[in-house]
């Protein structure tokens, strides 16, 4: 089946159950327990705090996050949830609070972990020494996260596809933090390292 043709089928089951059932219409792209599906690029959700999935769903309808031209993906969740209900936000951010807190079970990146836990430390001040998060500063949990999407992530914050929208203060803060990364294999690493670290019940 070609890629796009997926990703449309993927799209559509996703918006027929957002409309259906506001609790579990997450698990189409999010993977069964809500862990992660790297088919379709859908990261960990398990590890997440409600406020934070709050506020980038929020971000999304926004169009902080509408993703980049290339981002069949960002552009998915950007349609899914400019659907969504504030009900339906607080049905979904109940269901994810009740599975299971998972680290994302594939790791994908082939990198230098002890070189990331190094490059790290310039990461712990906001995020936590073990990946926890900080809520006061707006930080999300990363201990537990896919690899590969962590590593997306910082791409598209250097790039300029997340964290130049106006509004998005704390995507400017983390475009910053990202572009202090000098390549792509230090990305690489300090993805792989996160990744190692074991994920945590969120907090909030």
């Amino acid at each position: 089946m070609k890629k796009w043709l997926m990703m449309a089928l993927v799209l559509a089951a996703a918006t027929a159950q957002a409309k259906q059932d506001s609790s579990q219409y997450c698990l189409v792209c999010h993977g069964s327990n809500a862990a992660s599906n790297p088919t379709v690029k859908g990261p960990n959700l398990t590890i997440l705090p409600a406020w934070y999935i709050k506020e980038q769903l929020l971000g999304f309808q926004k169009g902080w996050r509408s993703g980049g031209k290339g981002d069949i993906h960002g552009h998915e969740m950007l349609s899914v949830a400019k659907i969504m209900k504030p009900k339906q936000i607080e049905d979904a951010i109940a269901f994810i609070g009740k599975q299971p807190t998972k680290s994302a079970p594939v790791k994908l990146l082939k990198a230098d972990i002890s070189h990331g836990k190094s490059l790290y430390q310039s990461c712990a001040g906001c995020h936590g020494a073990s990946g926890e998060g900080m809520a006061a500063v707006k930080a999300p949990p990363l201990a537990g996260q896919s690899d590969w999407y962590i590593l997306k992530q910082l791409q598209a914050y250097k790039s300029g596809e997340r964290g130049t929208a106006s509004g998005d203060q704390n995507g400017a803060i983390m475009r910053q933090s990202a572009m202090m990364l000098g390549s792509d294999k230090d990305m690489q690493d300090v993805s792989a390292f996160i990744a190692s670290l074991p994920a945590q019940k969120p907090k909030g």
